[in-house]
């Protein structure tokens, strides 16, 4: 595919990704006391704040890569959204983060209080869940067992033993002097297995066997930490208005990361080699889509 052609398809998708997460949130707020019409407004603030939605389109492009329809994966593509939306705002809050800007705006604890923030996550949370699991209804209907596969591979992806158990490493190693391994594990954990899981769902909801999940879910893993890695490059080197958040933080509060122990041009080499080594896994399925989306992670400015 050319590069006007890939850049279209994200371009669509994207819209439309942005036009159905608000309408999963907007839909129910005119039914809704004022109060939890206030929480709807909270968790879609950071929802509609945007990005690249690079975790759903990982999602749609894994299920056409294993001869699946992207409509068939929608569900999960917003799931994995809304998963990513909740993670951001429990991440920048006080106790955690302690973040102030969120892609150029105010964290949502500064906007709607703390308190409703992590109500807002708590509910995005479980409204991936309640929107992976609506792929059991309607007209493209997915049969059961890929559904409960999904549900199974995205919860495991962001429990103790992945995203959150990350992030509890995470705040273990602040003013510590972990090994680089450890640091690895960690990322790995916190970003690599969420992202493991976009392509794992994808390939499940576009119908394929285990074998192949299994070599997609690897992958996207290696690319996850590939983007970790990456992040923590741009924390050090990244221009804040490019970015729409603040840069230098993880040496302000004496973060691990992997540019704490070696050279940034040593943390480059290890992005393109995970980027390569994910790349590897998918070179049989012939996805120029899925290629785009990884190789995007090398030399990314936000």
């Amino acid at each position: 595919m050319e590069q006007s052609e890939l850049a279209a398809w994200r371009e669509g998708w994207v819209k439309r990704l942005n036009e159905e997460l608000s309408e999963a949130i907007k839909k129910p707020m005119a039914d809704e006391p004022p109060e939890v019409g206030q929480l709807l407004s909270a968790m879609n603030y950071t929802l509609e704040s945007g990005g690249k939605r690079l975790r759903a389109l990982l999602v749609l492009a894994a299920a056409e890569a294993v001869g699946g329809q992207e409509q068939w994966a929608l569900p999960g593509a917003l799931a994995v959204e809304m998963i990513h939306a909740y993670s951001l705002i429990h991440d920048d809050l006080p106790a955690l983060d302690n973040d102030d800007l969120r892609r150029g705006r105010p964290t949502c604890h500064l906007v709607y209080g703390e308190a409703l923030a992590i109500l807002a996550g708590d509910a995005l949370q479980a409204l991936a869940f309640e929107t992976l699991a609506s792929a059991l209804l309607g007209d493209l209907a997915e049969p059961t067992s890929r559904v409960s596969q999904a549900l199974l591979i995205l919860a495991k992806a962001i429990g103790p033993l992945g995203m959150v158990g990350g992030q509890a490493m995470d705040l273990a190693f602040e003013g510590a002097r972990p090994e680089l391994t450890q640091i690895i594990t960690m990322e790995s954990k916190k970003t690599g297995f969420l992202m493991g899981s976009c392509l794992a769902l994808g390939a499940t909801l576009g119908g394929a066997d285990q074998k192949t999940i299994s070599a997609f879910e690897s992958s996207g893993r290696l690319a996850g930490l590939a983007f970790q890695i990456s992040d923590d490059q741009l924390n050090v080197t990244g221009d804040a208005q490019l970015m729409g958040k603040n840069v230098g933080t993880d040496a302000q509060k004496a973060k691990a990361s992997v540019t704490t122990l070696i050279s940034q041009e040593q943390a480059s080499e290890q992005v393109s080699l995970y980027i390569k080594r994910a790349m590897s896994g998918l070179r049989p399925f012939n996805s120029p889509k899925l290629e785009w989306l990884i190789g995007s992670i090398f030399g990314r400015s936000s």
